[in-house]
């Protein structure tokens, strides 16, 4: 992973809100959205670069509402996504486009599959983030994911005004020690990939992005997390989705309800691979994937 990325950021109004993305991979290349996680930004589309530029595919990463360069949008719903990326390919001169999500970016993506299957060619998930209105999937994530969706039950100005800034001033002045706390959390596989200096820059950075400004995309993405999807993916074409059984953040029975969801589906479960490491050491395998099915 090289140690440095292009950084080609803008901010565009899609439908009178500005919305903040980043551009890696090949210019002019094959159209993909990639959704970052929760917490995330538009900078953890450098994940993507070697490979996308390897594949010839152009990634266009956004930002959701309240990170990084992206207004925040109160009472955004998750069906509301599609109209924004829609809108913002259309901006962009995009006819139709591949998808490419991990983690909290998950439902971005599927939503977006579901709803713009016209335009949407395939779409590839990493250790995705099932409905949590589902029975199981909640309660097999770790105590700290637990504590913040039982706060944004209780409404998201709990999760915004008691866990909320604690961890935003932890990632905002030290987030080289969030990303070294996350990997003592995850296990070893995701411990030894960010150990790696460029892995740990490159999170860090996304980290303090998605942070500017404070906790509203982290609380703003929690509170969609908790309400039932408003789409199904029983119709939804070229669905690959990728997993390690060593993920401890998203635990792999939610990868395995969106296999059980979407029968069309390909799901690959990685041994050995956490919530990190696997996007990190099988980018390439990912994006190659995508583009052959």
């Amino acid at each position: 992973m090289p140690t440095a990325f292009p950084r080609n950021e803008r901010v565009l109004e899609i439908q009178g809100v500005p919305l903040g993305y980043a551009v890696y991979g090949r210019p002019g290349g094959i159209p993909a959205f990639y959704f970052h996680g929760l917490p995330g930004s538009r900078r953890e589309g450098a994940l993507l670069h070697a490979a996308c530029c390897d594949a010839g595919v152009r990634v266009i990463a956004p930002e959701r509402p309240g990170y990084g360069l992206s207004a925040p949008a109160p009472g955004a719903r998750l069906d509301a996504w599609p109209e924004r990326i829609a809108a913002l390919a259309d901006a962009l001169g995009i006819g139709r486009f591949h998808l490419i999500a991990v983690s909290g970016g998950a439902p971005y993506a599927l939503a977006c599959a579901s709803r713009l299957s016209d335009r949407v060619i395939g779409t590839a998930i990493c250790c995705g983030l099932g409905d949590l209105t589902r029975p199981g999937l909640a309660a097999a994530m770790q105590f700290n994911a637990r504590l913040a969706l039982w706060l944004v039950r209780r409404g998201p100005a709990w999760l915004h005004w008691s866990y909320g800034p604690l961890v935003t001033q932890v990632v905002r002045r030290t987030p080289r020690l969030a990303v070294a706390i996350q990997g003592w959390i995850d296990g070893p596989a995701d411990r030894a990939v960010l150990r790696r200096p460029a892995v740990r820059e490159l999170f860090a950075d996304s980290l303090g992005e998605a942070f500017r400004q404070g906790p509203e995309g982290a609380v703003a993405d929690l509170a969609t997390a908790i309400r039932p999807w408003p789409f199904t993916l029983d119709g939804i074409r070229n669905l690959q989705l990728w997993h390690g059984l060593a993920d401890r953040v998203v635990p792999p029975l939610h990868s395995d309800w969106l296999a059980q969801a979407a029968p069309a589906a390909r799901l690959t479960r990685v041994p050995g691979e956490g919530h990190f490491s696997l996007p990190i050491r099988h980018v390439h395998e990912v994006v190659r994937a995508l583009l052959q099915a």
